[in-house]
């Protein structure tokens, strides 16, 4: 009996320290999915939002930048899906810091590398980069998975341009969209209680027995007839719009307004240096006549894609055999017109 109650006094606690946890543990969040990359802030928007373009005509971009290349446009009074909003913390002088991350629009292709194109199927044949245009110096906008379906619009030097998947995307600045609200839930009126009816009145007896009283005669006037009716309300109002017409007829008609002024000429966007984003594998680059020390090559071909020069004093060496992500402006020196050199600003570990 001592060893029982011995149990239980060791037990309470325990179980008082359980309900205490699930009575405290904190509630589920709603808010909205905030990542943060190099340079910026990211807000997912889960659902995504509707937007309406406030701009005459707007630049679809690749990246969200003035740096990344025009794919399209949208005009004034479009709606576009808008996926997140990202807030750049040091943006390039004379762009905006505010940016909207799309659903591509309708109407603008993407592309894809020719040899990873079934054409007999019309899908492809491995996990693909979406591009914005024909060739591996444009940005990513998307991916496709082994044997997803496809529809082809025109093939230009190896690149097939393709209707853009739903997961495709693409950047707009943000300060030129209309971003609308999620619908609020309509709130009901509460329905008024229908009113009691009315007490009937009890029915009168009549006694059947008791004889009607006389009607006096009286020396009074017969009652004249009635006059005419007064004027209705809406003869009266006929009455005054034709006194108004009457009244306004001789005055002299208003002098026209005049011209709208023309809408100032939009102005051109600065031209900044050309960045890309690059997927590969970083090799050492043995050539003593190469331009840079590292080599980035197609993940799937392993062709040399671009020399690739690290920032002063960077250790990377340690991205040698791996797989990355590199983001940098990338040109064409005279000397090597085959291979262009990146200068890396970010890079990134594939998964």
């Amino acid at each position: 009996m001592k060893q029982n109650i011995w149990l239980l006094s060791l037990l309470a606690p325990l179980t008082a320290m359980a309900v205490l946890a699930q009575d405290t543990a904190p509630a589920a969040s709603t808010a909205p999915k905030m990542k943060s990359a190099s340079g910026r802030k990211v807000v997912v928007l889960d659902p995504p939002a509707a937007a309406t373009v406030k701009g005459a005509t707007v630049n679809v971009r690749g990246q969200a930048s003035f740096i990344g290349e025009v794919l399209g446009h949208v005009k004034k009074g479009d709606t576009v899906t808008v996926l997140e909003q990202i807030t750049l913390s040091h943006p390039r002088e004379g762009e905006p810091a505010g940016w909207a991350k799309i659903a591509m629009p309708a109407g603008i292709p993407v592309w894809i590398y020719s040899e990873y194109v079934a054409f007999d199927t019309k899908t492809v044949k491995a996990r693909v980069n979406l591009r914005g245009g024909p060739g591996e110096n444009y940005s990513v906008v998307g991916r496709l998975e082994k044997k997803a379906e496809i529809k082809e619009i025109r093939e230009d030097k190896g690149w097939v341009a393709v209707e853009a998947p739903t997961n495709a995307y693409a950047f707009v600045a943000a300060d030129l969209l209309d971003i609308q609200p999620a619908p609020a839930l309509a709130a009901h009126a509460p329905v008024a209680p229908a009113p009691a009816p009315a007490p009937e009145a009890p029915p009168q007896v009549v006694n059947v027995n008791t004889p009607a009283a006389p009607v006096a005669a009286t020396n009074e006037p017969p009652v004249p007839a009635p006059a005419a009716p007064a004027p209705t309300p809406q003869s009266q109002v006929d009455q005054e719009l034709e006194a108004l017409r009457k009244a306004t007829a001789a005055l002299p008609e208003p002098a026209p307004a005049p011209a709208p002024a023309p809408a100032p000429a939009a102005t051109n966007e600065p031209v900044t240096p050309r960045i890309v984003t690059r997927d590969g594998f970083v090799h050492k680059a043995y050539n003593i006549q190469a331009p840079a020390d590292y080599e980035l090559h197609d993940i799937q071909t392993g062709k040399l894609i671009d020399y690739l020069q690290p920032k002063p004093g960077q250790n990377f060496k340690m991205y040698v055999g791996t797989r990355v992500t590199v983001t940098g402006p990338e040109a064409v020196t005279a000397r090597w017109s085959r291979t262009p050199i990146l200068e890396v600003q970010s890079v990134d570990l594939m998964p």
